[in-house]
């Protein structure tokens, strides 16, 4: 588990697929931290894994219904919605969602962390959410304004293949630089540099952008990818919340 460094009362932490706390079985492996509910893996062996995360913060983790949209909105409000209910970024003040945690799901997408002042949010951002304005939603969504990013662990420039109308539109939108290569009838598009471009844009330099780049695809002895694994592709976390101050 990798945990990023964010000012007081912040913290916020990356798994990996590595080490579970029961006797995992997912794809004939035993030893898998799997979060993700819906996979085949055994039920019991997720719903431990995610109890243990949650031992960590020492809070209720709130999971949201991922949906490659942007919506955002807080911890405590998501859990007042109908189940179920689409949603791609949750705050957390430490006023208001002290209790809990924000944990989302990821086999390649984006996980993005802004953090405020005030307050902090966890970002789900796939291709389509970049696209569609996740990142601006989620700094919007923030009651102070966002000065520190972090990207955690998610599919790197090298392993992002797409087709030319996606390439298209990425380039439109942030600029030729995050389209690499397309020699071949393919291009690669790079989904570190557009969220950059993104956070950018909401007033937080390159240098306050924190990004280990490790891709999920290139590595899957510590992560789940779905690009690499397809359907049966387990879910890493990230998850963030507070500490009293």
């Amino acid at each position: 588990m990798l945990e990023a460094r964010l000012p007081e009362p912040f913290r916020a932490v990356f798994t990996t697929r590595v080490g579970t706390h029961v006797g995992g079985r997912y794809g004939g492996t035993p030893s898998t931290l799997n979060l993700d509910p819906r996979s085949e893996d055994d039920s019991h062996t997720v719903a431990e894994n995610r109890a243990w995360l949650a031992d960590i913060a020492g809070r209720r983790a709130v999971s949201p219904a991922q949906a490659h949209g942007v919506r955002v909105v807080g911890a405590s409000e998501y859990l007042e919605e109908p189940e179920g209910t689409p949603c791609d970024g949750l705050t957390i003040h430490p006023d208001i969602d002290g209790e809990l945690a924000a944990l989302l799901l990821f086999a390649d997408c984006l996980p993005i962390v802004l953090c405020s002042e005030v307050d902090l949010a966890v970002l789900h951002a796939g291709w389509r959410g970049l696209l569609a304005g996740v990142v601006q939603q989620g700094g919007r969504s923030l009651m102070g304004g966002p000065g520190t990013a972090i990207i955690g662990p998610s599919i790197g420039p090298c392993c992002f293949t797409v087709e030319g109308e996606v390439a298209d539109a990425f380039a439109a939108r942030f600029g030729r630089r995050v389209v690499v290569g397309g020699g071949d009838g393919s291009s690669r598009v790079d989904l570190w540099e557009a969220a950059t471009v993104a956070l950018e844009e909401l007033g937080i330099p390159r240098g306050q952008v924190v990004n280990p780049r490790l891709c999920t695809a290139c590595n899957t002895d510590v992560f789940f990818s779905y690009r690499r694994e397809g359907p049966r592709a387990g879910r890493q976390g990230c998850m963030g919340w507070t500490v009293s101050r």
